[in-house]
């Protein structure tokens, strides 16, 4: 038969309701398997409603192994347990997801993740007994764990805080929660010095969250599923820049943003992660949906326990340490993070032990500098250099023009233009120019936005409310102006002042650096009030230094 027939009778008898899957149509015609296997995975892309047909493997055998029941579910496979009847033990066995269905990429990934966790023999790492394919269907043996998955842990201890909301004070006198955090810190140490171990052989994980670490009978942790695991002789073809790998609740910014090139600090992110977790029953980053998860993931800092721990931080040692652990373990830029899972994990014996931790709380001045440094929308303003450095020679010529106006107006003609703003001298030494600098200033933005005047996305949403907050506040002073409460020279202090705060404003939401700018412009104002006469000269030079900086900011970008 052809791939074209074959294809014609599955669709007639799904249609007819005959029970029929596609691996049975592919065992069936194996010299046709790639053709059809394109086919179903096309045919169930095209139909999201249905719930894609998956073959019920209890009761199968896999050889030496008889499998029993179906125990979980991953993005890279299928877990059973199973009885391997030569040893007479029970085993787990995974089973590449989608079956036969399963692409080249992800039975690629699926023989790394078998391949790595088979090279690796640590006490807290889950090892591989057998690897082997059935029906097209690759597989590994697993020991089966009859325990917990650490999320269980997690669920629990928000069950625990929901359920006392006075939590803090019972904490701060009783043994038993005491004993709890410290039996969270021993499980964390202990996944760290097996994540360290992994790293020494060459192996990232990539995925380390509560359901990837399961806690045995004795109550200690075994890291399973490497399926997303990095290796140091990973072919090219496996990871490609842009691909988002891993769990968003558990991520680090660098696979946000789809970095490839990951190093062991990916790990280290993810391990303070499931500290905080294990601390407060809740993960580190949340969201309504994945976006809004990575988003929270990129833009975020480190969870603190002072401000999520329900009720507030009770006040113990241990957990003051270790909010410095999280907060150095998932720190936004890798080179800040510990240089080792090793490392992290010392300090938590420091913590078990009561001596001084590594991590100790940032000083003022690394605070201010981090956050000078912050720019958490930069990708999207990338294109504005040019634009805004435009608009700061706008303004600083509009600025010369009204000091020269000014200049060479008669002492009584100033006079008469500070005191009343319906006046000539004003209405030319004032008003004209600022209305010139606003047409040329939107002129600049029509350009440079190819006539989108509207804000588009979250980004840019807060700069045009400040911005328009800003006009609209100075026409309400230029209208006191108008009706005797301010003079012109309070008009241009004031114009300075709220700048600064515009500026102020910015470096919240933009580049943090924007604050010295702010800055700049108090200073300015102050100036202003010494020397009156000079305040447009002082004002539009502050704003072509400013609007240069910025353009310098937001162009470098481009060439990156």
């Amino acid at each position: 038969m052809t791939p074209e027939s074959i294809m014609a009778d599955y669709i007639e008898c799904r249609e007819r309701g005959q029970p029929v899957t596609p691996h049975d149509v592919i065992a069936r015609h194996p010299e046709h398997a790639e053709t059809l296997r394109s086919f179903f995975a096309n045919d169930q892309w095209m139909q999201p409603d249905e719930e894609p047909s998956r073959r019920v493997l209890v009761g199968e055998h896999l050889g030496d192994f008889e499998l029993v029941r179906e125990i979980a579910q991953g993005g890279m496979g299928v877990v059973y347990e199973a009885i391997q009847t030569s040893l007479r033990r029970s085993v787990a066995v995974k089973l590449i997801g989608n079956g036969v269905l399963a692409d080249d990429e992800l039975r690629l990934r699926f023989r790394i993740e078998a391949e790595a966790a088979a090279s690796l023999s640590h006490p807290h790492i889950l090892p591989i007994h057998a690897i082997g394919c059935w029906q097209g269907m690759d597989y590994f043996v697993m020991p089966l764990v009859s325990g917990r998955s650490l999320q269980h842990d997690v669920d629990a201890r928000r069950v625990c805080l929901e359920q006392e909301p006075s939590g803090a004070t019972h904490l701060a006198d009783g043994n038993d929660s005491r004993r709890e955090i410290r039996q969270a810190v021993t499980t964390v140490r202990d996944i760290a010095r097996a994540v360290a171990y992994a790293h020494r052989r060459g192996i990232i994980h990539r995925d380390l969250k509560p359901d990837n670490v399961l806690i045995d009978g004795d109550g200690q942790p075994k890291i399973v599923d490497f399926g997303l695991a990095k290796w140091h002789r990973d072919e090219p073809q496996v990871t490609h820049d842009g691909q988002v790998l891993g769990t968003p609740h558990y991520m680090s910014p660098e696979q946000a943003r789809g970095e490839s090139n990951v190093t062991a600090a990916t790990d280290v992110y993810s391990i303070g992660g499931l500290l905080f977790a294990l601390l407060t029953g809740r993960p580190p980053h949340s969201g309504d949906s994945v976006a809004a998860v990575l988003a929270s993931v990129l833009s975020d800092d480190a969870p603190s326990l002072r401000l999520i721990w329900p009720g507030g931080m009770p006040k113990v040692a241990e957990l003051a340490d270790l909010d410095n652990v999280i907060m150095r373990a998932m720190a936004n830029d890798r080179a800040d993070r510990y240089r080792s899972a090793d490392e992290l994990a010392d300090d938590l014996d420091r913590v078990l032990s009561g001596d001084p931790t590594q991590a100790g709380p940032d000083g003022l001045v690394r605070l201010m500098t981090r956050e000078l440094y912050r720019d958490q929308h930069q990708a999207t303003f990338a294109n504005w250099g040019r634009a805004l450095t435009h608009i700061g020679i706008v303004v600083w010529l509009t600025h010369v023009l009204m000091f020269v106006i000014q200049e060479t107006m008669p002492e009584a003609t100033r006079s008469l233009m500070s005191l009343s703003a319906w006046s000539v001298p004003a209405f030319l030494g004032y008003f004209v120019p600022r209305f010139m600098m606003l047409l040329g200033i939107g002129g600049i933005i029509h350009f440079a936005r190819d006539g989108l005047w509207m804000p588009r996305g979250i980004a840019e949403r807060p700069v045009w409310s400040i911005w328009l907050g800003y006009l609209a506040t100075l026409t309400v002073i230029n209208v006191f102006w108008a009706q005797g409460y301010f003079d012109h020279n309070d008009v241009m202090v004031l114009a300075g002042v709220m700048s600064g705060f515009a500026f102020l404003a910015m470096a919240g939401h933009l580049w943090g650096g924007s604050a010295i700018l702010g800055l700049l412009f108090f200073v300015v104002s102050a100036l202003c009030v010494r020397w009156p006469s000079a305040a447009p000269l002082l004002l539009g030079t502050a704003w072509l230094v400013s609007m240069w900086v910025l353009g310098r900011r937001y162009g470098k970008s481009i060439d990156q």
